[in-house]
This record gives structure tokens, C-alpha cells and sequence, in this order.
């Protein structure tokens, strides 16, 4: 028996970017073409950085994705109509963002592993801090998941708690009967292990992480301890 079984898992929640593929294949397209606007990207940057940092692990203030945007936005460009963040965000990240996914390629053993976990009856979600878009479709695992949701729809950004407690109340599961797993040690381990989940740490490079109950680098060493 897997970690999946021995821990009474219903659910198997993941992160998307970095997690179902290498990272650096987005980030070096994004980075060609954030060049024309790299003042605005840096302060983007910043800016949600920021917001990490003032939410934390916290609840944080209720927020849907409007107020959100509309707080960017002031970060931003105070003074200014929410209209002109939420245009220029979309031109600069997010349309081109939607267009360079479609040649993405997933890890290995990405599907397989995933279309055991469904076999095994467990319940898949996908909870990503930037809109899901067809991201799921590109990797070929759309039909795999019942759910798949932004932590912008909630008006928070991991590490917060917000998102990953609404995901759970619409999965219908407790914390401890699920699983998160994430190449970021802070937004995705340390977040989801504060809302009471498991987790799993995906990365090449670190061997101990204390707050990861587990720690894979490739997805077929998933399926073997998880399944």
C-alpha cells in the first residue's frame, strides 16, 4: 500500500506551474517577451510579492477576484482606473501567457501516473495561483480532474490559507484526508501544511524538507510511494 492509503487520502491536490512541467520552459518564454515591458513587469513582481507577505499563512481580508485586481491596481497605479491594470496585465502575462502554453510539453509519466490515481477511486484538483485557462488541456490531463480553480478566484495568493480551505470545501474533504503537492517550499508546502494537508515536494535538487511529508522528483517515484 502507498502514503495515499496508509493516511486515509481522498484527494490529490496539485499546483501546476513547475509541478506538471519544468518551469523554465514558461519563464523563458515569458521572459523574452516580458523584455518590452520589464519596468512593469519588475514592479508586478514586487507588487505580488507584497501581497504574499502582507496575507502570509493568514486568512487574510475577504476578497473575491475583483477586489483583488482593484487592490493590484492601486498598488500600481494609484489614481488611476482599475481598467488600465487589468488591460495591461492581460497584454503583458496573461494573453501571451495562454498563447506560448500551447507548446508546453509535461513531464514524463505525467498522465499515467494521474490515470492510476483516478483508477484507485482518489479525487484529483488542481489549485494554481494564476488563472488555469487551457493549461490542463495543453498537458492532456483536463479529463482527469474534478476541479481546477485560481487562488485569485478567492482573492488570495498561496501561502495563504484562504485558497486552500475553499478548495477543500468544494472537494468535500477534510484537510487531513488530502494531499498538495508543489515545487515551491513556501507557497505550496508550507502553505497547504498550514491548512492541515499533506504534502509533497517535487524537486530534482532538494532531498530534505521538513515540513514535506514527501519529497519525489520524477512522477513515476510519485506513483510508487503515493499509490
Amino acid at each position: 500500500m502507498g502514503y495515499a492509503a496508509d493516511n486515509g487520502i481522498r484527494a490529490l491536490c496539485f499546483d501546476i506551474d513547475g509541478t506538471f512541467y519544468p518551469k523554465r520552459q514558461m519563464m523563458v518564454r515569458l521572459a523574452l517577451s516580458s523584455m518590452l515591458h520589464l519596468p512593469f513587469a519588475l514592479r508586478y513582481n514586487s507588487m505580488r510579492q507584497r501581497l504574499r507577505e502582507e496575507t502570509g499563512f493568514s486568512e487574510g481580508k475577504s476578497m473575491d477576484l475583483a477586489s483583488l485586481q482593484a487592490k493590484e491596481s492601486l498598488m500600481l497605479y494609484p489614481g488611476r482606473d482599475e481598467s488600465y491594470f487589468i488591460e495591461k496585465e492581460k497584454r503583458v502575462f496573461r494573453r501571451p501567457w495562454e498563447r506560448m502554453f500551447a507548446s508546453i510539453r509535461p513531464y514524463p509519466g505525467l498522465r499515467e501516473t494521474l490515470e492510476k490515481a483516478v483508477e484507485e477511486g482518489l479525487i484529483l484538483a488542481a489549485l494554481s495561483d494564476f488563472p488555469i485557462g487551457s493549461k490542463l488541456v495543453a498537458l492532456g490531463i483536463e479529463d482527469l480532474f474534478s476541479y481546477a480553480a485560481s487562488a485569485e478566484e478567492y482573492g488570495a495568493l498561496k501561502p495563504s490559507v484562504r485558497p486552500f480551505r475553499m478548495m477543500l470545501s468544494e472537494l468535500g474533504v477534510r484537510p487531513e484526508q488530502a494531499l498538495y503537492a508543489g515545487d515551491s517550499r513556501s507557497k505550496d508546502i508550507d502553505g497547504a501544511r498550514n491548512a492541515g494537508m499533506h504534502t509533497a515536494l517535487i524537486s530534482r535538487s532538494v532531498r530534505v524538507y521538513n515540513n514535506a511529508d514527501i519529497i519525489f522528483s520524477s512522477w513515476e517515484e510519485f506513483g510508487k510511494v503515493v499509490l
